[in-house]
């Protein structure tokens, strides 16, 4: 599973590893590495990407998201991504940088001292994931000098 992390300006920028290639969190990458990390094609994929009406996706316009010219897709897109890619619906609608709109209903009934409390727990979380992973990283480290024999790295 892929985290995100949201800078201090509220970007989700950070470089990422995914099917051993590094990478940032948007759309358009990670659509197009999973895609590729699984051996489909865009004709595949675009074949069976359906949009609301019910048709499918040309392979042109599947290359114009890959090649990031559709940066903000909708959600019923996003939706039928997950489905084709096995790709959890949550992290693609982050790479998107937008909410699944049943997160976006439930904001919308929040008031503002509530959506305040909400990020401050999700930035909270946030933090808290990265250091247990600096924690995980450095136990890491501590383990192979000391199999080393005491050569530093």
């Amino acid at each position: 599973m892929i985290r995100t992390i949201v800078s201090e300006d509220g970007q989700f920028v950070r470089p990422r590893t995914w099917g051993g290639e590094t990478r940032t969190d948007d759309f358009s990458a990670m659509v197009r590495q999973r895609r590729k990390e699984l051996g489909l094609t865009q004709e595949y994929v675009a074949a069976r990407l359906q949009i609301e009406e019910g048709r499918s996706i040309t392979q042109s316009y599947l290359a114009e998201i890959e090649r990031g010219h559709h940066p903000h897709p909708r959600p019923h897109l996003i939706e039928e991504f997950a489905r084709i890619l096995s790709i959890d619906r949550y992290v693609l609608y982050l790479a998107a940088r937008t909410v699944p709109p049943e997160v976006a209903e439930q904001l919308a009934r929040l008031t503002v001292e509530d959506r305040e409390a909400a990020w401050g727990a999700f930035m909270r979380a946030i933090n808290q994931a990265e250091e247990e992973k600096k924690g995980r990283e450095q136990s890491g480290k501590t383990k192979v000098r000391r199999n080393s024999g005491g050569k530093k790295d």
